[in-house]
């Protein structure tokens, strides 16, 4: 579900329902520099993707997912939102 609306999962364990997510926001692709950018060092890096670990249990008929951050904390932005509405939308 999750390859197919701006994410893209780059590791998985299947055993353990760990799934390691990776997040580039719209609109972050930067333009090539110009000569003058180039030249003088104007401007900025591309922003890097964010990075989130997916975790989904299940405990007799109720199945629990949580949404990580890179370090493995729980994670709240709208991005971790984001990821648990596509997968409850796509379960329907």
């Amino acid at each position: 579900a999750l390859d197919r609306t701006g994410f893209t999962v780059e590791d998985r364990n299947r055993n353990e329902g760990l799934y390691f997510v990776r997040y580039v926001a719209p609109g972050t692709d930067k333009k090539e520099p110009g000569f003058f950018s180039k030249l003088f060092g104007v401007g900025s890096a591309a922003t890097p993707p964010l990075k989130y670990r997916v975790v989904v249990r299940s405990q007799g008929e109720t199945t629990t997912v949580s949404v990580l951050n890179e370090a493995g904390a729980p994670e709240s932005s709208a991005n971790a939102e984001r990821i648990l509405r596509v997968l409850a939308d796509d379960l329907k």
